[in-house]
């Protein structure tokens, strides 16, 4: 009996053990100022909203998430993209009123060209993973300010 006690405790204590924990890290930039206000993640309603945090808190998954600044290179004009990365890389490109401006399945490569992420076949992605379709200009066209924040979660 004693036996059988300490194989059922030493194999409760094996199961509780291999519980997969996660690192969060979080960093929010309070200096950087866009749509003409400072410290935007706690400033701007919409992206306060927006910023992913209820899934950062609760991932149980890898996790990335960063809010970037944009200025268009001709009217100055500030734009917000999140880009997220959990089984795909999406990007999302938001005006200072919250409106998207385009989003979808979209990667940068290390070599800081761009590209769209396609299926194994060459294709664009169908479905709910659709391609960013003017991601391409908006990254042409527009020049990384700042950051805002990011949100990372690894096993």
């Amino acid at each position: 009996m004693k036996k059988l006690i300490f194989f059922i405790s030493l194999s409760m204590l094996i199961l509780v053990g291999c519980e997969k924990h996660y690192e969060r890290t979080s960093w929010v930039n309070p200096n950087v100022e866009c749509c003409g206000v400072k410290d935007p993640l706690n400033n701007l309603e919409w992206l306060t909203q927006t910023a992913y945090f209820d899934e950062y808190k609760t991932a149980s998954f890898s996790f990335f998430n960063c809010i970037l600044l944009f200025e268009n290179d001709t009217t100055h004009e500030n734009f917000i993209v999140t880009n997220t990365k959990t089984s795909v890389n999406w990007v999302i490109i938001y005006d200072c009123n919250g409106d998207i401006i385009d989003g979808g399945a979209y990667n940068y490569t290390n070599s800081n060209k761009i590209k769209y992420i396609k299926n194994s076949d060459n294709s664009e992605l169908a479905g709910p993973a659709q391609p960013c379709r003017t991601c391409d200009e908006f990254f042409k066209t527009h020049t990384l300010v700042d950051s805002i924040a990011y949100y990372i979660v690894k096993p």
